[in-house]
């Protein structure tokens, strides 16, 4: 079966005064991370829970779970020949990209887990078998953005329209214009492909492991001026700031922002992806499965049953007898659903500049909106004097994106609770524009009160 490296998350922000209001102590943080700029220091306490479970009380929960799946006659313990239901912590680890515990490094003797000889794994050491190896650990990667230079000469190019080498407030203004002949796929959006030919945005994954103790550099010039690290104890120093950031993997996808005041631009901000979908394709691959009649097998006479879920039988055989059973299957499927819950990744992405400033929404390219409003961006981000933007002054810009699961893109999504408003932005940059809308020109005048040619989803509201 094909490991997809793409997944959902789900993520609620809730705030630490609402815990301080309930009278309840503030728990330990999930991690702590440090930013170092210069000679200041910011601590950040990351809290996380799992429908309001704190986040190591829910993995010592899901351990649990896979414990209780293993111990088929409840014994208390898992035996050697129980073992093969129990997936390795590489597998966990995996399924944060997968949506389930697939097939690999699997654990062939009990003395991988129990190191006493009694050849009996209780639930504490199985447990203590995946913290130890990195399963139901928060996870934290790096990565630097690729063509942040080359973009942000090619935005410099196409904008600096007296060829001065400086970006003035009136050039801005005339940004939709002077990039207009860039949209070669005519879609109203400057995406980064358009601005330098080939390129992909991010153009990587943040793949390289934030790891307790480990330095990043996260300055865009390599001088470590900006350093983040990942704390396993708090700092004996005090640091110059201190905030709480807090997320709660839920149904529901409300977008939270990480607040440090440091002269790098920090974002943040929860994505979603298609790992729900893919769960439900492993359902539905599983169940077809179940459904294959029999395949003539090479030796005439005979016939053999080929299964595309062999590979799931002895992952989920509880009783031994090298069949599924409907009951065996809905319980592995319920056990990788709280696997895949529980699943959090925090992707940091260095070296972002003027691209990441305009591009507000972080889909990798540039709408109207977006465009009409870079003055405004530019000046909020302190880096405009008088009528022209400072370049030098342009600050580097770090992305923290929140997701369970490997993200398919960056963007935000574009709360529109307005189905025809949905239906009618094609290009999913938050507003319909005259080009997009379909009904008549005096509809759309009436829906534009502000009459700036574009419908936002507050004016589509409106008319419901």
């Amino acid at each position: 079966m094909r490991l997809c490296l793409i997944g959902l998350l789900s993520v609620l922000a809730t705030g630490m005064e609402a815990i301080a209001q309930q009278g309840k102590p503030a728990p330990n943080p999930t991690a702590l991370l440090e930013l170092r700029e210069a000679d200041q220091r910011h601590l950040i306490d990351l809290h996380v829970t799992v429908d309001d479970l704190h986040y190591d009380a829910y993995w010592t929960r899901t351990f649990d779970a896979i414990f209780k799946f293993a111990d088929c006659n409840s014994d208390g313990f898992v035996s050697e020949e129980e073992l093969r239901l129990v997936p390795s912590a590489r597998a966990v680890r995996l399924s944060l990209g997968s949506a389930f515990t697939p097939p690999v490094a699997a654990i062939k003797f009990l003395n991988e887990i129990v190191t006493d000889g009694s050849q009996k794994c209780t639930r504490e050491q199985l447990r203590e078998y995946y913290l130890s190896h990195g399963a139901g650990r928060l996870q934290i990667g790096t990565g630097k953005l690729a063509n942040t230079l080359a973009i942000t000469a090619a935005l410099l190019q196409a904008l600096d329209a007296d060829g001065d080498g400086k970006l003035s407030r009136l050039e801005l203004q005339n940004a939709e214009t002077a990039l207009r002949g860039l949209d070669t796929n005519d879609d109203e959006l400057i995406d980064v492909g358009e601005l330098v030919p080939a390129a992909t945005y991010p153009g990587s994954w943040a793949a390289r492991a934030l790891n307790p103790t480990m330095d990043v550099d996260l300055s865009s010039t390599g001088d470590n001026r900006l350093v983040l690290k990942h704390l396993l104890t708090p700092p004996a120093e005090n640091a110059s700031e201190k905030v709480s950031w807090q997320i709660n993997i839920a149904d529901q996808l409300i977008d939270q922002r990480l607040k440090v005041d440091t002269n790098t631009h920090c974002q943040s901000w929860c994505v979603s992806g298609p790992q729900k979908e893919l769960f439900e394709q492993l359902r539905e691959e599983i169940a077809r499965a179940a459904a294959e009649p029999p395949l003539e097998s090479a030796e005439e006479g005979s016939r053999s049953r080929r299964s595309s879920r062999g590979w799931l039988t002895p992952l989920a055989d509880r009783d031994s007898n090298n069949e599924l059973s409907q009951q065996e299957i809905e319980k592995w499927l319920e056990l990788q659903q709280q696997l895949i819950h529980g699943q959090l990744l925090i992707s940091v992405y260095y070296a972002g500049g003027l691209f990441e400033l305009l591009d507000t929404s972080h889909d990798a390219g540039l709408a109207i909106r977006e465009l009409r409003n870079a003055w405004k961006t530019l000046n909020s981000a302190s880096c405009t004097s008088k009528n022209h933007v400072v370049l030098t002054q342009v600050p580097s810009v770090i992305l923290f994106v929140v997701s369970q699961g490997y993200p398919a893109n960056l963007a935000r999504t574009h709360p529109a609770d307005v189905e025809w408003f949905r239906l009618m932005d094609r290009n999913q940059d938050g507003d319909v524009s005259r080009r997009e809308f379909t009904g008549p020109p005096a509809a759309f005048d009436r829906l534009d009160e502000d009459h700036d040619c574009l419908i936002s989803p507050a004016e589509a509201r409106k008319e419901n």
